[in-house]
């Protein structure tokens, strides 16, 4: 399998809705998607993302703007000479084959000989784990067997792109984390260009190389898991994903990418700051950006809940507005108690600025 760069150019998707008017899913996006790389498509409720996906698989075409696969326009043409294949949210497997015959399904569509085919499957499954299954049928398995067989399915064909459609989405928390880890391990194995559709945060923090925050069929932003959770390019993506406190700030002045900043009558230092100016702003803390001492913003404990590997702190500051707080590794005795006058400080090279 060869990894090949996904380009999406102007893509656009139009719907009827019931009473005629255009429904648009999918708004002007434009989106590489490096050979070998796993991105992630996250965002509201909505049928922009799955959309986008079918769109590349080929399921729905666009009604404006290309898509390019290793240089070639593929907009048009047809799901199956596109060499991508799709694990589903469903699974989507035939419940009156064997595992070796739902994943050979594929082969059949392929010209592949019956030797080459055994040889592919068993190869294939070995690598997601499935030795020994080939001859149950899906109704044998559990949930996450039943996954590793989509997972080979799709894997089997060879194909230049893999496509994921929510495919943890059934699963319990423990398997859904175990799974998605094995699927990482076999994409950067096998080096294979992926995208990856799902409304699971720490799913998508997981999984990828690039996070695409989709927002109304539009991009909000792209950028590593890291980019995305602690540089956000606007409130939507710095409230999308994770927990977050906003406070209203005031810029003093600004020196090399520094901002020293006035939040509820104390000055910070904020680094790296971006295209904001002296003047009105909106800080960004992430809960863990902040912390309990001896001196800071004066506040109040409106609820302490112990977690086990972390505290978390609501804080009234100021009667004007509550904070989230989070501790790590706390410890039982020295927790805190509701309605505790505490002083709220800040960990600077964990804020950042956006404007107001």
């Amino acid at each position: 399998m060869k990894a090949q760069e996904v380009e999406f150019q102007g893509l656009t998707k139009i719907f009827s809705g019931p009473e005629g008017e255009q429904v648009v899913a999918v708004d002007n996006i434009d989106l590489k998607i490096e050979a070998g790389q796993m991105v992630t498509l996250l965002g509201t409720s909505g049928f922009c993302k799955t959309t986008t996906l079918r769109m590349l698989a080929g399921f729905e075409l666009p009604t404006a703007g290309r898509i390019l696969l290793g240089g070639r326009d593929i907009s048009n043409v047809a799901p199956n000479d596109r060499n991508t294949a799709m694990v589903f949210q469903s699974y989507a497997l035939f419940p009156h084959m064997t595992v070796e015959e739902n994943i050979a399904y594929g082969l059949r569509f392929r010209r592949v000989s019956k030797a080459e085919s055994r040889q592919r499957v068993a190869k294939i499954m070995e690598l997601v784990g499935l030795e020994g299954f080939g001859r149950r049928q899906p109704g044998q398995l559990s949930g996450g067997q039943q996954q590793r067989v989509a997972l080979a399915r799709a894997l089997v064909v060879e194909p230049q792109v893999l496509l994921f459609d929510e495919p943890l989405s059934n699963l319990d928390a423990k398997l859904r984390e175990q799974m998605r880890e094995e699927i990482r391990k076999v994409q950067q194995g096998l080096n294979i260009t992926a995208l990856y559709v799902t409304h699971d945060q720490v799913e998508a923090m997981a999984l990828s190389d690039q996070i695409v925050i989709m927002n109304k069929g539009r991009i909000e932003q792209v950028g590593s898991p890291a980019e995305i959770y602690m540089r956000p390019a606007s409130r939507f993506v710095a409230d999308f994903i994770g927990k977050v406190n906003f406070l209203p700030a005031e810029v003093q002045a600004l020196v090399n990418q520094q901002a020293d900043v006035k939040v509820y009558g104390t000055t910070i230092s904020v680094p790296q700051v971006e295209n904001v100016k002296v003047g009105s702003a909106t800080l960004v803390c992430r809960p863990e950006a902040l912390y309990l001492a001896e001196r800071g913003v004066p506040g109040r404990i409106l609820r302490a809940t112990y977690l086990g590997s972390w505290a978390e702190y609501e804080v009234a500051l100021g009667n004007k507005q509550s904070v989230i707080i989070i501790e790590s590794n706390p410890k039982p005795g020295l927790m805190r108690r509701n309605g505790e006058e505490v002083f709220v400080n800040f960990h600077a090279d964990s804020l950042h600025l956006l404007p107001a």
